[in-house]
């Protein structure tokens, strides 16, 4: 049984690492092509003074923080992005809300923007994840007869972790911003416990056997407003 979990959630990582990997190629291309696209541009015309906050909205976003779950998270996220003097560095504050359950996520993030700012530009840096919402268990006991009971626990979840954010965005006009987030990482902890002891093997940095750590993603388009 533990070495069938361990292969699915292998599986799973190997899935997202791909995934993310190929995000990244897609998102750094656009990026190479809008930039020389930019600096044609640029050299016969007047450059653009891009606006330094950026407020986005996201109509969907797939989020995976369980590796037990059957299916990834779905959620609407709103976002918060100052860009620093220099134009290279920024910091990102998103808040998503699930769609399927009472979940609500912050992913703080340090965002490096190594060519700057442009019509076009990729970004990479580190993005924590706090989590909180509702969650119900199982527990298992036997009566004298032998036959099992299963009560129904309920308990409010905590999850940390943290991510590796890739994103690209697109300032189509002066004020009017597109992007395309993807983030690859890990849960470090996780209060839930979980239905199966075959699942409280796992690495447990925090002496907690339920904060087992397991693989996190998140990917989402956004659109919004740069002042």
């Amino acid at each position: 049984m533990v070495e069938e979990v361990n292969c699915i959630t292998f599986g799973k990582i190997k899935i997202m690492k791909n995934i993310l990997f190929l995000s990244s190629i897609i998102l750094f291309t656009f990026s190479v092509s809008a930039q020389r696209q930019r600096t044609k541009s640029e050299s016969t015309s007047k450059k653009t003074d891009y606006g330094k906050n950026i407020l986005s909205f996201s109509p969907i976003q797939i989020i995976l923080s369980d590796n037990e779950q059957s299916e990834p998270d779905v959620a609407i996220n709103f976002a918060y992005e100052r860009i620093f003097n220099n134009d290279i560095i920024s910091f990102k504050l998103p808040v998503s809300f699930s769609l399927e359950q009472s979940h609500f996520y912050i992913m703080p993030t340090l965002k490096l923007y190594p060519t700057g700012q442009g019509l076009a530009k990729y970004s990479v840096g580190p993005q924590f994840l706090f989590a909180t919402g509702d969650a119900n268990y199982n527990t298992y006991t036997q009566n004298q007869s032998g036959s099992t009971i299963v009560k129904i626990n309920s308990i409010t979840r905590k999850q940390f972790g943290f991510l590796i954010d890739n994103c690209i965005n697109f300032t189509v006009a002066k004020a009017l911003y597109v992007g395309l987030n993807a983030g690859l990482g890990i849960i470090y902890y996780d209060n839930l416990p979980k239905d199966n002891y075959y699942y409280n093997s796992g690495i447990t940095p925090f002496g907690n056997n339920n904060s087992n750590i397991s693989p996190a993603f998140q990917l989402n388009f956004n659109m919004g407003y740069r002042f």
